[in-house]
């Protein structure tokens, strides 16, 4: 199974990608807090250096970003 990508585990991502790992998807994970990230890989999650090495890795990516000025520029990147 290819791996996806998750990025934001704040309050809505964490335990949707808790959820996802769960249930036996492959998860590579990012967030800009080191907390979540290290609950998510104590249930089996690859922690992601930066976007760009999750994005060179997954296929697919979802995120789960509030709407601020930080957020859009990641969005609206290429």
């Amino acid at each position: 199974m290819d791996k996806i990508g998750f990025i934001g585990l704040g309050r809505m991502g964490r335990p949707m990608a808790g959820n996802m790992q769960r249930k036996g998807f492959s998860l590579m994970v990012y967030d800009i807090a080191e907390a979540p990230v290290q609950a998510l890989v104590e249930l089996g999650a690859v922690a992601a250096g930066s976007v760009a090495e999750l994005a060179g890795e997954c296929r697919t990516v979802i995120t789960v970003l509030p709407r601020d000025r930080k957020s859009t520029r990641l969005n609206s990147s290429h």
